[in-house]
């Protein structure tokens, strides 16, 4: 193994310029063997001493602060009681710029003091800051291990909870983690979505106590019989089982309350927290602020091979909850090198693959998938099927690269006015092609290939070497990291579609990742696809 490249000595005068800003402050230096740390004491309040610690992701990362205070000095609501951590630039640190340098640190930290010790506030005073540096949850002293709080229960607010609840849970003692299957509420007995069925399979199951509280438990378990008795919960200490506690916390900005979870594990008489982690709509809304948008769409994928499952995992990880799947062909091994399916899968189908992976990523999304060549198949109930999977579709996905299908698809979904999108990857999958039909906006596949066909991708190789297309080909030789890049520009293609973005611009998308000799070279043409007045198949839906 290579050394390790530490910041202070790849970035000599980053180093000295925070060297010299904070021993100009009286702080001293202390280095370790991969460690770089200051420490001194506050300008403003001497009760405070200060240790500056450097991680060697400087300056991405900020320093970690620290305050070794008594607990009756800790901040309020900036300072994290265990480990005398200060909560700096705001909640996870969202505020920290890389060009910041320790004179910002610096600043930073007095003012927490100034503002939050207290020696300086009055202890029924309102906190006026409106940031929330990190939540309590995160503060605990956990041990090895979690809970899953799945859907619904995840989404479940502070009010839907009895005093005191029941549910039922899978623990593994191996991995030390688990999930909670069902909860007695108001009478019914709720259980988690469908797609956790199976979870832990095997496992011990507990039946577990759920109760709310309307002030966190203590973050660690030294005293915890006499908070239990003082919140009259009282537990045979001699029985191993598992406590859970439901309370509300503040999350990124100052009274923005979310559902906290926190297992309490008694095992021979020893108590220790657990970890919970909770499948929450939240996160959705923050990772992907479309996701809620494009959840009901229904998304119908045809070509479940490299290309099609990186876009339909990509569109699932997005939000989209709903897809049909067609595709004919089976899995071999050789397809693991680019395809998002393991090779475990190997002679088995490759939609049911694909909706295995899919539902792996996201367990509440639906998938239907077909086992049959689109297009192509002379029977009736297949036809059929294929129709009307189609006609219940927001958008139709053509990923198989095969002009057949394409025709196919590009004549049903003119005629029933619903959006396509045909991604392609061509020459060894060093360009890709994505041609969007958008009805009212756009010329429909065939405008597209009468107004650009002709054209050799900018990747085309020079002389008579070509590559043909598909994954069937021997010269298909594009690895992973090419395939990626063409999913990618498929799925935003399908979600500007499906969000109407772009709906007047934009239907022709080519990608090449290199020239005509072979050379890295990216670029990416954003073209127009405007109807044919004498195309056959828009006016003959019209």
């Amino acid at each position: 193994m290579g050394e390790i490249q530490l910041w202070y000595k790849e970035m000599p005068e980053v180093f000295e310029r925070e060297k010299r800003i904070l021993e100009s402050r009286g702080f001293l230096l202390k280095q370790h063997s991969n460690t770089i740390e200051f420490t001194g004491n506050s300008s403003v309040l001497k009760e405070y001493p200060l240790r500056i610690i450097y991680p060697n992701g400087y300056p991405s990362f900020p320093p970690t602060v620290i305050s070794e205070v008594k607990d009756e000095l800790v901040l309020k609501s900036h300072q994290r009681i265990l480990n005398k951590v200060l909560c700096c630039f705001g909640f996870a640190s969202e505020r920290w710029r890389a060009d910041f340098t320790a004179k910002e640190v610096l600043q930073e930290a007095e003012e927490l003091i100034v503002n939050f010790s207290p020696l300086t506030i009055d202890g029924d005073s309102e906190v006026y800051d409106e940031s929330v540096p990190e939540p309590i949850v995160n503060q605990y002293n956990y041990a090895d291990g979690g809970f899953l709080i799945p859907t619904p229960f995840g989404d479940m607010s502070f009010n839907e909870l009895k005093d005191t609840n029941e549910g039922t849970i899978n623990y593994s003692t191996k991995q030390k983690r688990g999930i909670i299957t069902s909860l007695d509420l108001q009478g019914e007995n709720k259980i988690a979505d469908d797609g956790y069925k199976g979870w832990f399979k095997g496992s011990t199951m507990y039946r577990s106590k759920i109760y709310k509280v309307f002030n966190p438990p203590p973050l660690t378990t030294t005293n915890i019989k006499s908070w239990l008795l003082e919140n009259d919960i009282r537990i045979n200490p001699n029985r191993n089982h598992f406590l859970f506690f439901v309370f509300e916390d503040e999350w990124g900005k100052k009274g923005n309350k979310r559902m906290a979870w926190i297992a309490l594990k008694i095992l021979q008489g020893n108590a220790s927290w657990i970890q919970c982690y909770l499948v929450s709509e939240d996160d959705t809304e923050i990772r992907t602020p479309h996701g809620s948008l494009i959840r009901e769409k229904v998304v119908t994928v045809v070509g479940a091979g490299s290309l099609g499952s990186i876009v339909s995992t990509t569109l699932a990880q997005e939000g989209v909850q709903k897809f049909y799947l067609f595709d004919y062909d089976t899995y071999e091994p050789s397809n693991a090198i680019r395809h998002q399916v393991r090779q475990y899968w190997f002679g088995l189908s490759k939609v049911n693959g694909v909706s295995e992976r899919i539902k792996e990523l996201s367990p509440t999304a639906e998938v239907e998938v077909y086992n049959v060549a689109v297009g192509s198949s002379k029977d009736q109930g297949n036809y059929q099927k294929v129709n009307k999977a189609l006609a219940n579709s927001d958008i139709v996905v053509d990923t198989t690269g095969e002009h057949g299908v394409s025709h196919f698809l590009n004549r049903f979904c003119v005629k029933n006015k619903i959006p396509l999108v045909i991604g392609s990857v061509t020459n060894g999958a060093w360009s890709c092609e994505v041609v969007k039909y958008i009805p009212n906006h756009s010329g429909c596949w065939g405008c597209w290939n009468r107004s650009y066909g002709y054209r050799n991708p900018p990747s085309s190789p020079t002389g008579e070497m070509q590559f043909a297309p598909g994954c069937d080909q021997p010269t298909f030789i594009g690895g992973i990291s090419s395939i990626n890049i063409a999913g990618g520009l498929v799925s935003h293609a399908i979600i500007d579609t499906l969000l109407n973005v772009d709906l007047d611009a934009k239907h022709y998308i080519l990608w090449s990742e290199r020239d005509c000799r072979g050379n890295r070279n990216y670029d990416v043409e954003y073209l127009k696809n405007p109807a044919l007045e004498d195309c056959e198949v828009c006016n003959e839906n019209h």
